[in-house]
């Protein structure tokens, strides 16, 4: 399972190559309305792979604590993140419900 994360977490690395700043300075784009959204897109990262990524290593870090369940769940979020980003939201926002639940009882 370690080695599957592992490998869907290089995947989204190699996406991520691009990430390079552009020749045009990110302060110059953000006169427009649209400021926000082009600079992210000149330089070539979008929330969506920044959220997959972010999905995958709290993943392994749940893993990692014996938590297999709440690594499962992030796992999926992850998965289905690309499709569905409402869903990946939602089973992150309850899964960090409930972690928050946990901690005040």
């Amino acid at each position: 399972m370690i080695r599957t994360i592992l490998g869907v977490a290089r995947g989204s690395v190699g996406l991520l190559t691009s990430a390079a700043p552009g020749e045009n300075s990110p302060l110059k784009m953000l006169n427009g309305l649209d400021g926000l959204q082009e600079v992210n897109e000149v330089q070539g990262i979008s929330f969506d792979k920044l959220n997959i990524l972010s999905l995958l290593a709290q993943a392994v870090y749940a893993f990692q604590k014996g938590n297999t369940k709440r690594g499962a769940l992030l796992l999926g979020a992850a998965t289905i993140a690309p499709k569905s980003k409402e869903a990946s939201y939602l089973v992150q926002g309850v899964l960090t419900l409930d972690s928050i639940r946990k901690r005040l009882t």
